[in-house]
């Protein structure tokens, strides 16, 4: 029973003192204006979408939205809309390094997948087969 105790208070000192995450919400009216176009997502919803299920949400659906666009049609029919969304995701965050928390990377990100840049790679044919149990 002490060292119930004991470890209980541990871990609630350990724990003391710690700066807590600060959870981000988009302003709704950001949230609707990214909704109406993609184009408007910025670096720093990019870099808070960890922080809250909301925040993730628009992400994503920025991802699917720009992989829709006319331009990447060829590129979906060629690597599945899954893939094109993910290749998007992994251009804006490059083109987010080094830039302000403002800048909207989503035109850039949509020209480089066109171009063949930050393609995602299907998964090697291999990962696809069961293991045997032992």
């Amino acid at each position: 029973m002490r060292l119930t105790i004991l470890l209980v208070l541990a871990f609630v000192a350990a724990g003391c003192g710690e700066d807590e995450q600060v959870r981000y919400t988009p302003e709704p009216e950001h949230a609707a204006e990214v909704e109406r176009n993609p184009y408007a997502l910025t670096c720093g919803d990019i870099a808070a979408q960890s922080t809250s299920s909301t925040s993730q949400r628009l992400v994503i659906g920025v991802e699917f939205a720009l992989a829709d666009e006319p331009a990447l049609r060829e590129r979906v029919d060629a690597m599945t809309e899954n893939r094109v969304g993910r290749s998007i995701y992994w251009a804006m965050t490059e083109f987010c390094k080094g830039n302000d928390a403002t800048f909207t990377p989503g035109e850039q990100a949509v020209e480089a997948v066109r171009q063949g840049k930050y393609l995602v790679q299907p998964r090697p044919e291999t990962w696809n087969r069961r293991q045997p149990k032992d």
